[in-house]
């Protein structure tokens, strides 16, 4: 999958907002870095490192989060859970990724999860709970395994990942209603982004978000085609101020989104 290919992909909210964040992040920057120049008597000139400062606070999160994963969790290879790690290979080729990010599971209380990151200068990896993958094995659905995957890998794939997009909008992370609203708003366009490039990669898969709803036992005993009706009417004051202070969108809104051709309510 080329370039261009991900850029028609993506929700059309997510670069307009990533944009705005990267302003604003920006501004909060130029007026730290230049308040010590401003106001010498009153602020302190280690204001001026705040750049390099914040470079050095997410690469130390990021070896933290990394060494735990490492030091905790299995890495998947060609002889551990060979099946999965052959989808992830597969679709990394795919994505015409510059290589295969690792791949660990880590157990986390039976939790149903899964996410993408990065080690800052080395390489980029992503992370399956455990209990993601023992359903898929247990029911023999390698399908939804390979959806969520595709998801993940979407997420390196578009960038949401490398240290100067997260750089690029930190600030905000820091602002309350700025996080509340327009981080979380562009983290649910980012989340329709990587699930339209999992659909387009592995379309069988789909009915595997019926997990995150039904659970680990039901999901497969989910009517889908009712559940995609439901979709149509649902609307409403609650399901709109539930979605607007989450960093992913309402499933229901999802579900419908890779359904159809429409990019999916952000609010």
């Amino acid at each position: 999958m080329l370039d261009n290919e991900i850029q028609k992909l993506r929700h059309p909210a997510e670069i307009p907002l990533f944009v705005i964040c990267l302003l604003v992040s920006l501004f909060i920057y130029i007026i730290l870095m230049a308040a010590p120049i401003l106001f010498p008597q009153k602020v302190g000139f280690e204001y001026l490192l705040v750049v390099p400062a914040s470079i050095a606070f997410l690469s130390y999160i990021s070896g933290q989060t990394y060494g735990g994963i490492r030091a905790n969790g299995v890495k998947l290879s060609e002889t551990q859970f060979p099946e999965f790690y052959n989808i992830i290979e597969r679709l990394s080729k795919e994505l015409n990724l510059s290589e295969v990010p690792e791949a660990f599971m880590i157990q986390q209380g039976g939790t149903i999860n899964a996410f993408s990151t990065r080690l800052y200068f080395r390489r980029n990896y992503v992370v399956f709970y455990a209990a993601v993958v023992e359903v898929a094995y247990r029911e023999k659905d390698l399908d939804s395994l390979e959806f969520i995957a595709a998801h993940e890998l979407g997420h390196v794939k578009a960038g949401h990942v490398t240290l100067l997009y997260n750089l690029s909008i930190f600030p905000v992370t820091f602002i309350p209603i700025l996080n509340n609203f327009l981080w979380n708003a562009l983290s649910r366009a980012r989340e329709y982004t990587a699930d339209k490039i999992a659909i387009k990669l592995a379309p069988s898969g789909k009915k595997g978000l019926m997990v995150l709803s039904a659970g680990e036992h039901l999901y497969k005993n989910v009517n889908f085609e009712e559940y995609l009706e439901r979709t149509k009417n649902s609307g409403g004051f609650w399901v709109w101020s539930t979605n607007l202070l989450s960093t992913h969108p309402n499933l229901i809104w999802r579900v419908r989104a890779i359904s159809e051709s429409s990019p999916g309510r952000i609010v």
